[in-house]
Order: C-alpha cells, then structure tokens, then sequence
C-alpha cells in the first residue's frame, strides 16, 4: 500500500510526450471487479488496476521486472496414483512427459468441442496443479470430479489454497535467479526457495518479454512478495508492482489472447487462434475430440482471433463492430474488436485483437472500424506479430 514512486525523483525526471498531472500527491490504487459474483452479489474477486501510474507501471515491464498480483487465478489440485491419466483423458493437450521441470498448455472442451477453459498444466512431486480463471475453478472441478469412478484420483478446489504472481519484463530471470535455477524456455518449470517459501516457477513470456507464473502457497504469499521485492531491491533490479492496466497493454502487444475476454466458452479450440500451444492431434481420446480434429483436417473455423494495426489516431474499445474494408456504408459486419490499447512499442499507434470472419482473416487483409468518430483502415495480422521487429527498434 505503499507509494510506489520517490516523488523527488519523479519531479526532477524527463518525460517528453508523456501524460501530464500533479506528482506530489500520494497516488491512489484503483481496482477492477473481475467476472461473476458471489451469491451475495459481490465481486467474485477484485484486481489491481493501477497503483496509479500506469505508465510507470507499463514502463517497467519494458525496462526491469513488473510484479503482477493475481487473485483472479484458480487452483484446481490432482492427487492420487491415476491422477495423470485422468486428466489425459479429459484435456486437449498430450500430458506424455510432465514432470516438475516442465508445464502444458490445454483447453478442456465439451462433447462438442468448445472451449469450457483454458488450463496451464503443472506437475509437483505428488500432485498436479491447474492454473485457471477464478471464474472457472468450480466448473473445472466439478467436470474431472463427475469423470472419476474406479480411479485412484482426488479432485480439490484448492484455490484458497494456493496463490499466483506474475513476473514479467527483462530483468524477471535475473531476479529470479536469486532464488534458485529459473526456467529458460517456454513452459519450463522450476522449484524455487524464496527465502525459506516453496514456489514453483512456470515461465511463460506474455507480454513480449520473459514472464513466469510463480505457484505459492497462499498463507505465504505476503512474505514471499516482500522478500522479491527486497532482493530486487538489493541487487540493483528495478522491479515495481504493475496493474491490470499496465498489464493488459503489453499482453495484447505481445499477442496473448485471453479466454472470458478474447474467446469464451462458445468458442472452438480453432478460433482462438492457439491451436498450436493447446492441442495436440497425436493423443488419445478427450471430450469433443472428433470435432476438433474435423476441424483440423477436414474445414477452417467459421472466425478466428487475429490481430489489427489500426491506421489512425483513434483507439477502438472492446466490443466495436468490424466492418469489411469495401463497405462504405458500415453495414456488413466481419468481426468485432475483443482487446485494444495504445502501442508504445508502435509508436503510440493503436493496436488490437479481434474475432473475425473467415472472408478476411488472412495477413494484410483490410478492414473498417468506426471509432472515436472518425472511420478507420485497419489491416490484419498474426497475433504474435502485432508488434513487428522492426517497430520495436
């Protein structure tokens, strides 16, 4: 709760371009109610949007290590001898070799094949850990739970249990590193002892940076923040807390889509454009398989995720309609906007994730978007490349 600025070196510092307003009070946090809500019609949990200078916040993730709180993250828990098998059985994703060094990615789908959640997979000596929306922890529990019967398996809720950072900028390894050897490659994982607190480290880059989701338990989630922030602090690291604000910027940069905002439980595996990272088509059978693999082999999803280069100075906002590029008149909808944000690595030009039609899914297809106003051109992309190389540099 802290101010998370010296406002004696904010005074003094240089910051062309940047949004003017008064330093020398102390800044608010400001939080974000997230999905549903309880039965007594309160947020089902609140997120950090901002310690009040997104900014700041934004700019470390580029230039240091961002330390993202995560109350809005599940734990499902698997224990027992069978534990593996059965959620073999039941995700998208091939679990062969998962082990404590290494993670998964899956989608778990009904029997006709949409998407219910999306999961990330991870393995403790005993048990397996699953990271999911808070949103979707007691679905995803009562699904594997309804599918055991003679196996040796138990199926926990255990999200009062366990807790999630994120880590995410160029300098999240090296602080890391501090506590122990940290995963170098995507979906690699690690045990780390954060002063005497058991974490296990996913590393997941999201926001066009190295990133890593830290496993922990939740009693020890306090301690553990603290000591990052002070070994960080020690070391010479720049490492600061970061909202949803910050956050959502550099994920949409860094192409990550994310399920009950980008694609939801309506959606087909394909058309959240992460078939890739989520699906394997050489593993045995799971719910709404034969639907999934038809798609792979046989068609192409009627819409797809891509991203938008938007060509104007003006920012559209979730929910606004696509409109093909030849209709003048806006009456043709293709699409609709799921993400957007102003692109500091595009040079402030706006960018975005939309669901799309298939008639204008393919790279450098045009598109029009009402927004602010004005009408605009937009062109698609992939989503890994809505920031290019080259405007980066």
């Amino acid at each position: 709760m802290n101010n998370p600025l010296d406002l004696e070196e904010s005074k003094q510092a240089d910051r062309p371009g940047a949004a003017t307003g008064d330093p020398h009070g102390r800044l608010e946090l400001e939080y974000l109610p997230w999905g549903g809500e309880t039965p007594e019609g309160q947020p089902l949990c609140r997120v950090l949007a901002t310690c009040g200078w997104v900014e700041l916040e934004y700019a470390i993730m580029r230039r240091g290590c961002g330390m993202l709180d995560q109350p809005n993250r599940g734990t499902i828990v698997l224990s027992g001898a069978d534990r593996q098998d059965l959620l073999e059985s039941m995700v998208t994703q091939g679990l062969s070799g998962l082990s404590t060094t290494s993670a998964r990615t899956s989608f778990l789908t009904d029997r006709k094949g949409r998407v219910q959640a999306d999961l990330l997979i991870a393995a403790m000596e005993d048990s397996i850990l699953i990271d999911v929306d808070i949103n979707q922890a007691d679905l995803v529990t009562t699904i594997l739970s309804d599918h055991v019967f003679t196996e040796d398996v138990e199926v926990r809720n255990a999200t009062s249990d366990w807790y999630r950072i994120g880590l995410h900028g160029p300098e999240a390894e090296s602080l890391l590193g501090s506590f122990g050897e940290t995963p170098e490659s995507r979906l690699d994982a690690a045990s780390l002892d954060i002063g005497g607190i058991a974490a296990l480290a996913v590393r997941r880059d999201q926001v066009a940076a190295p990133g890593f989701d830290l496993f922990l338990s939740r009693s020890e989630v306090r301690t553990a923040w603290e000591t990052i922030r002070s070994i960080g602090s020690t070391r010479g690291i720049r490492a600061r807390t970061v909202g949803w604000y910050a956050f959502n910027a550099a994920r949409i940069e860094g192409g990550t889509p994310f399920f009950n905002i980008d694609f939801a439980s309506t959606n087909l595996p394909h058309e959240s454009s992460l078939i890739e990272s989520r699906v394997s088509f050489t593993k045995g059978c799971y719910p709404g398989q034969e639907i999934v693999a038809r798609m792979q082999h046989l068609g192409a999803p009627k819409q797809a995720l891509r991203g938008l280069r938007i060509h104007a100075d003006a920012l559209p906002v979730a929910g606004t309609q696509v409109f093909a590029a030849e209709d003048e008149t806006l009456a043709e909808q293709v699409g609709v906007i799921t993400s957007s944000t102003i692109s500091p690595l595009s040079g402030a030009a706006p960018i975005a994730i939309a669901m799309l039609k298939k008639r204008v899914v393919e790279t450098g297809s045009k598109v029009r978007i009402h927004a602010e106003g004005i009408a605009c051109e937009a062109v698609v992309c992939d989503l890994d490349s809505l920031v290019s190389i080259g405007e980066q540099s």
